[in-house]
């Protein structure tokens, strides 16, 4: 889950790496969350066993439309004076 969305973020970056470093302390869910965000990074397709059952909140991407939104306008604002975003 959090690798797809990773990537999918980094694919609406033009493949610029996006690391997001949420997964707190929990030692039985830390070793998941980094293999998924690596794999996601990567594009690799590994089935990973949640240790723990994903809480209904955050099967949902409330944010999703808003974020791709912000990108893009800042990206807009910012394009006259970064190459990268022409």
């Amino acid at each position: 889950m959090i690798g797809e969305k990773v990537r999918g973020i980094a694919e609406i970056c033009h493949g610029k790496e996006i690391d997001l470093i949420a997964s707190g302390y929990n030692e039985n869910v830390l070793p998941f969350a980094w293999l998924a965000l690596i794999s996601g990074l990567a594009g690799l397709e590994i089935a990973i066993e949640e240790p723990e059952p994903i809480p209904e909140r955050y099967k949902r991407d409330l944010a999703l439309v808003d974020t791709v939104k912000v990108v893009r306008e800042v990206k807009a604002n910012l394009k006259d004076y970064w190459g990268c975003f022409g």
